[in-house]
């Protein structure tokens, strides 16, 4: 039904658009227009409903021009009545020199058709115009309600899987204390920042995190894989002092750090890097991880890629190696799906992550 109004509206457009102009120029003369030749009619409505049609067609388009542009709505509507003025005028006089259009009282007939057909047209455009915006606020609104149900059903399956081992923080605790007594000085610090990224995953509390927090997580956690991978192993963090304060979800950027160590550096010989910087580009917060690791193949850059666009509930239950994707989910729910992920490299040389979010002017520091 939707399909055969969007359909209709411009005919009824053209025919009471031609009506109108026929009763104001005609019936104040007396002028019974319709006993004049009825081929010139439909002629002349013939036009008027296949203008209408071009207009509509041509209203869409440069509405979406426009929007794109960001136009304020007075240049917008300016800028559609100077179209609409020189397009009405141009039809007319081809019109009249072709013959199809019969202008008899020149100025007259010229300036009521330019009132008639501008104001039934510009009418028009703000109807479209309207329908158009409604849709996308409804789109909107059902996007906005899936991402709650995407986030309650990540929040479910949270506390399904929540725990407190508390009998773990006290074994850790335990080795630690021994290896102190021991002066096993490397291995008490290994342990306690073992401890303490532990606890982040435990004690969720709020979802959210400042990137100077976050920063401090995935510092103990480099430290820690130093540990492991010895001389194999150097970072550099980085964050702007502006991009401190900003919030993020929690162990986001931990995520993507673990995934540059585990399919980056672990299956590489040589000596390799991880660098991340935080930093702020125009009016977005730029979030890098970089490895040069062993990189991967360009199926692979393409399978990630996918999963990182379009990370949802469905792929966290069906997908392998969860941990990006419900990183990315996040923060699509957290940004209202604004968040942009950009991968990039090759195989033999590393990858690299970049996740672009709305920097939040209220949250700087």
């Amino acid at each position: 039904m939707k399909l055969f109004l969007r359909w209709m509206y411009p005919l009824i457009l053209g025919v009471v658009m031609f009506n109108t102009i026929r009763l104001v120029t005609d019936l104040p003369n007396h002028n019974p227009f319709w006993a004049e030749s009825k081929s010139l009619h439909v002629i002349a409505l013939l036009v008027s409903v296949l203008v209408s049609y071009g207009f509509d067609f041509k209203g869409r388009y440069y509405m979406e021009k426009v929007r794109a542009k960001s136009f304020s709505v007075t240049l917008e509507y300016t800028l559609l009545v100077v179209y609409l003025f020189l397009s009405v005028n141009l039809i007319l006089y081809a019109g009249d020199s072709i013959g199809i259009l019969y202008m008899g009282d020149k100025l007259a007939d010229y300036v009521i058709a330019n009132v008639v057909c501008i104001l039934y047209f510009f009418l028009y455009y703000i109807l479209i115009r309207n329908d158009k915006l409604e849709k996308e606020y409804n789109q909107q609104t059902l996007q906005l309600e899936k991402i709650k149900v995407d986030q309650l059903e990540i929040e479910l399956k949270f506390l399904r899987a929540q725990y407190h081992p508390h009998f773990l923080f006290n074994a850790l605790e335990s080795i630690r204390m021994h290896s102190v007594i021991r002066k096993e000085k490397i291995t008490a610090e290994m342990v306690e920042k073992l401890a303490v990224m532990q606890r982040q995953y435990v004690d969720w509390g709020e979802d959210l995190i400042e990137v100077g927090k976050e920063m401090e997580i995935v510092k103990n956690y480099m430290e820690l894989q130093q540990y492991r991978f010895g001389k194999r192993l150097s970072y550099r963090l980085d964050v702007e002092t502006e991009c401190q304060h900003q919030k993020i979800p929690k162990l986001t950027i931990v995520t993507f750090a673990e995934n540059a160590c585990v399919h980056g550096i672990e299956k590489k010989t040589a000596p390799g890097w991880i660098f991340i910087t935080v930093y702020r580009e125009n009016e977005e917060m730029c979030i890098e991880v970089e490895d040069t690791g062993e990189g991967m193949t360009e199926k692979e850059f393409d399978s990630m890629r996918r999963k990182m666009k379009n990370a949802s509930i469905e792929l966290l239950e069906n997908e392998k190696g969860v941990g990006i994707i419900n990183a990315c989910l996040r923060l699509k729910m957290m940004s209202h799906d604004r968040v942009q992920f950009e991968l990039n490299g090759e195989e033999g040389t590393g990858v690299s992550v970049l996740i672009r979010l709305p920097f939040i002017e209220s949250e700087k520091g």
